[in-house]
């Protein structure tokens, strides 16, 4: 029995693969556009950072005239670690994209599998994990948004509840340091998620047993992400990103409910004030939404009929789900209201669309158990309905071949003059925002920019000198000067970056309107700028380096495991 339920467990792995996965084939060389069409670029600078040893990546050296963007050091990297990684084999980067994407289908839905298979009987976890994977927001999100983060999130989201559930069950080092890996990749997948998921997991580990090792899980996988959390947290001031933020209108993107229920057309375009006109579909799907309202109405009977063995877990989901969908509501107003100061920082209400489509295959699982007991010839041919239904959400009728796709999204001009102003949030404090928005390349792109001075070059003078560079490294500079000069270094100031004058440390006060540097340098002067991480992120290095090597030993230092696992008990 046992071989013929991982035999149908691989029919529908390959299904999902098949009927989702066909238009991101690594062997089709082609791919469609979405809304960040900055994710290729990204990938780009990640990766140009890694093959120089800047490692973590927190600066995209080429990004916004080459002055340097401070993007990963505020920007979840997750997905960029796994999707850069990729590009190792020799993969160009809109294939590695579109193998991220696939990778994170297939994480999405064995995730989801193990987590339903620890409460479901095997054929009503795969129904509960083809309507998460299967979900039509999963398209929306990977062929409409392409929002790379958000996608990895959900493909994480569920193996974490399922790692930590297992973790309590069983005091393995082995689990314990699984667990903390996988939770540590889910808090550094995405921004806001990651911190709302921060507060759903101390929720969820209340519910478990041995909530000791749980909370222990989670705290060491803070740890472990720190090279990423602190200095997120803490040197956001340095740039816009939190006004930028709280710019966004969030009252302009709820949804009504019946968006949820269905969209009048599958369109590819943006979210809008009102529930007429957007340009992009909020639908979780008709048949899923049915299923789970099944899978709910089971539960409330079997509660009455105290049939539930335990009611933790689905009343955890069920919340989850209905605070979820409601906080995506126009009637969740007043909630956004009070909680302003942290719920602005999601910009966009149907964010939350994620925790109702795992609502949605964790009931819809629950009805297929009910199914299952009785009529499990159903649920099987259920399973690849559902497929081929969501098959259809999971392409995009425009499609560009490799070539296009990186003469348009990775050509030298793009990553120069247009990538930086789709992430304008991450601009040093030091410039003037609305001032050097005005010289974003995709609205001047036909234009010659009034610009003060030549940003090509690595350092501008601002009177007659001569100068000198002596390296043509983005990441450092020299330049001696024989004669006074006033400069302007190309650099987007951040404490990021070490200035050396005579090889004495020089820190800047003054700053033209593109948050630049500037210099008055005497006769015969040695002036380097290079690129270095604040003390504030060298301690986290630091403790990231340390947490590594701790799992390390629990892993296999014996002596150690053994004084911590009756703590754990």
């Amino acid at each position: 029995m046992k071989k013929y339920l991982s035999f149908s467990f691989i029919i529908v792995l390959i299904g999902v693969i098949f009927f989702l996965g066909k238009n991101l084939s690594p062997f089709d060389l082609r791919l469609f556009s979405f809304h960040d069409d900055t994710q290729a670029a990204r990938i780009s600078e990640f990766i140009f950072n890694l093959k120089s040893g800047i490692i973590p990546p927190r600066i995209a050296p080429h990004l916004s005239f080459s002055l340097g963007f401070p993007i990963f050091n505020y920007y979840a990297p997750f997905a960029y670690w796994i999707t850069s990684f990729l590009s190792f084999f020799g993969f160009s980067i809109p294939i590695t994209l579109k193998l991220s994407f696939l990778l994170s289908i297939i994480t999405a839905f064995i995730g989801m599998f193990l987590f339903l298979k620890l409460f479901f009987s095997k054929y009503a976890s795969l129904l509960g994990a083809v309507l998460y994977s299967g979900s039509t927001w999963f398209a929306v999100e990977i062929f409409i948004r392409g929002n790379l983060s958000e996608v990895w999130f959900i493909a994480l989201f569920p193996i974490t509840l399922f790692i930590l559930y297992k973790n309590t069950k069983k005091n393995s080092n082995i689990l314990l340091v699984i667990s903390v890996i996988i939770v540590s990749f889910l808090l550094t997948s995405h921004n806001v998620l990651s911190l709302f998921s921060l507060l759903i997991l101390c929720v969820y580990i209340c519910f478990l047993p041995h909530k000791k090792r749980g909370f222990f899980v989670l705290i060491f996988a803070l740890f472990l992400s720190s090279y990423f959390l602190i200095p997120a947290l803490l040197e956001s001031n340095f740039t816009h990103a939190t006004e930028v933020a709280k710019k966004t209108n969030y009252q302009d993107h709820f949804l009504c409910l019946n968006q949820i229920w269905q969209a009048k057309t599958w369109e590819f375009g943006g979210s809008t004030k009102g529930c007429e006109n957007d340009g992009m579909p909020f639908i979780l799907g008709k048949l899923p939404i049915i299923l789970s309202m099944f899978g709910i109405v089971f539960l409330i009977v079997d509660f009455i009929k105290k049939k539930v063995k335990t009611i933790s877990i689905p009343v955890f989901v069920l919340l989850l789900t209905l605070i979820s969908i409601f906080l995506t509501l126009y009637q969740s107003s007043f909630v956004w209201y009070l909680f302003s100061a942290i719920l602005s920082l999601f910009q966009f209400p149907w964010r939350f669309l994620v925790f109702g489509m795992f609502g949605i295959g964790y009931f819809g699982a629950y009805m297929g158990n009910k199914i299952n007991n009785r009529l499990s010839l159903i649920l099987f041919p259920l399973i690849f309905f559902l497929l081929f239904i969501s098959g259809k959400y999971f392409s995009k009728p425009w499609l560009m071949s490799n070539n296009e796709f990186q003469l348009k999204f990775l050509s030298e001009n793009y990553i120069y003059r247009t990538v930086a102003f789709n992430i304008s949030e991450y601009l040093t404090k030091h410039a003037d925002y609305s001032y050097w928005k005005s010289f974003d390349g995709s609205i001047n792109s036909g234009k010659d920019l009034t610009i003060p001075v030549d940003m090509k070059q690595p350092a501008t003078l601002l009177t007659k000198s001569t100068y000198m560079t002596r390296f043509n490294n983005p990441f450092y500079k020299e330049i001696e000067t024989n004669t006074e000069v006033k400069l302007a270094l190309n650099i987007h100031y951040i404490p990021l970056w070490k200035i050396k004058i005579n090889n004495t440390d020089y820190i800047p006060t003054t700053f033209d309107r593109l948050g630049r540097p500037i210099l008055l340098l005497k006769k015969s002067s040695n002036l380097i700028y290079y690129y270095e991480q604040t003390s504030i992120e060298k301690l986290s290095n630091s403790l990231t380096i340390v947490s590594s090597i701790l799992l390390c030993l629990l892993l296999f230092s014996k002596p150690l495991w053994r004084k911590l696992k009756p703590i754990l008990k």
